[in-house]
């Protein structure tokens, strides 16, 4: 068993954590493309519902019932007791308590390798594109700044041009892929058959 005490934040004590998270704006691509999916079409994939999940539940520590709730309002197709026992599946308190932490860029570089998903939802990403895409096929570079703009911002602290990440950026890599960043400077390895 973990020894570490889940530790659960009530929303009205994060407000600003929650708001963001809630509506797409914690810094985070994949978690806020989820979260505009969700609230634009009342759907989004399994994938992207456990990267938000984890990210509320781990990286904020907020309470999940409140995840819960927000995604049973937000959705089309919910089932009360699916989307329940999702949410205490993704958080670790269900019948099989593990503590899943998703790590949000590294899931995007896994599942969402163009950053297409990302740049449907949140058209501020492709915005910001100097670069011009071929049909659906994004240059490395392009993919990268999709996938962790807060690396591709310059000096722009405002938040205007893309929020600020909510927790450290460096959580949301496994450790081959953060061994990865610091070492060549990109995500994505020159021999990477993914890209």
């Amino acid at each position: 068993l973990n020894s570490k005490a889940l530790v659960w934040h009530n929303p009205l004590t994060k407000p600003t954590e929650w708001t963001r998270w809630a509506t797409g704006q914690t810094g985070f691509p994949l978690v806020d493309a989820a979260l505009c999916e969700l609230m634009k079409t009342g759907y989004c994939s399994n994938r992207v519902r456990q990267n938000a999940a984890s990210f509320l539940t781990k990286d904020l520590e907020l309470d999940w019932r409140a995840g819960a709730e927000w995604f049973q309002f937000l959705l089309e197709d919910f089932c009360v007791g699916a989307n329940w026992g999702n949410w205490t599946y993704f958080s670790g308190v269900g019948s099989d308590p593990k503590q899943r932490h998703f790590r949000t860029v590294s899931q995007a570089k896994r599942y969402d390798v163009q950053g297409l998903y990302v740049s449907k939802w949140l058209p501020a990403l492709v915005e910001r594109e100097n670069h011009s895409v071929d049909g659906n096929t994004a240059t490395p570079l392009i993919v990268e700044a999709r996938l962790r703009p807060w690396d591709f911002l310059g000096d722009d602290t405002s938040g205007q041009i893309w929020p600020p990440p909510l927790v450290d950026p460096r959580s949301q890599y496994t450790w081959q892929d953060l061994n990865q960043l610091d070492e060549k400077g990109t995500l994505f390895a020159e021999d990477d058959d993914d890209k």
